[in-house]
């Protein structure tokens, strides 16, 4: 009786051990994985990924642009005293620390610039200082404030008014006209950014109206000079490395 038991016991266990799938152990998991190993890929760009230029550090970005608009304000103040005075309506005669001081005080009043000075160029020097801190990741309020500090202590009541009483057109003109040009303009650069500096199909006419609307960022994206100064793009494709593995497709930041 003992003997057809255990026949019996011995019977179903074969049956089950022929019915239920083998489970591959380590060891043949390995052998697989060494046979087929995952392969990896660079991609040169996730997908989705903004190509419009970030800065890495805001406060970087826009303390070394501080110093090229101040550069550029003393060169600007240097060709508009060389510029005819009919043009500029300054009298050379008088410039100096003692002019500046009687002009501070006398300021502001109705100048009588010409439409190019006072609709056209202002508003644009307006839209470029407006555009450092907002690159730089400042929001529109802060930039506006920025626009306002720089057209009216460091230009309209500083270098200007070397050589001219302050101006309401110019105090107004600059910060508030040209705030709402910058906002146009940055918004305008990250579009042709993104599309590879392409505009109608172009990416001549991208860089030259890029280069018009944000000449200072040029120097510092495209000359290098945010790159010497150890700020990076977020946004550069290069940081970005795709790969596949057994467990699917992942993403990794390059530093």
């Amino acid at each position: 009786m003992k003997k057809y038991i255990f026949a019996l016991l011995v019977s179903i266990y074969t049956l089950e051990s022929l019915e239920s799938p083998k489970t591959l152990g380590p060891s043949v998991l390995q052998d697989d994985y060494l046979q087929n190993p995952p392969k990896y890929y660079q991609s040169s760009q996730p997908n989705h990924q903004p190509k419009y230029y970030q800065p890495s550090s805001s406060s970087g970005y826009l303390g070394t642009t501080i110093g090229l608009l101040s550069g550029g304000l003393l060169v600007s103040i240097i060709g508009l005293y060389l510029m005819p005075e009919s043009v500029t309506n300054w009298d050379r005669s008088r410039f100096g620390f003692g002019a500046w001081a009687q002009d501070v005080q006398v300021g502001p009043v109705l100048d009588r610039d010409n439409f190019i000075l006072n609709g056209i160029s202002h508003p644009y020097f307006g839209a470029v200082y407006y555009m450092q801190p907002r690159i730089a990741g400042y929001s529109w309020a802060e930039s506006t404030l920025f626009s306002f500090i720089v057209s009216t202590i460091f230009w309209e009541y500083g270098i200007e008014a070397f050589v001219e009483i302050p101006s309401w057109q110019d105090l107004i003109y600059t910060p508030a006209i040209g705030s709402i040009f910058g906002e146009i303009f940055y918004q305008t650069t990250k579009y042709i950014q993104n599309t590879d500096y392409k505009l109608f199909g172009s990416r001549i006419l991208g860089y030259i109206v890029v280069a018009l609307m944000d000449p200072i960022g040029v120097i510092m994206r495209d000359l290098g000079l945010a790159q010497f100064m150890g700020i990076d793009n977020m946004n550069d494709s290069k940081r970005f490395v795709s790969f596949a593995s057994p467990m699917g497709i992942g993403l990794a930041l390059r530093f």
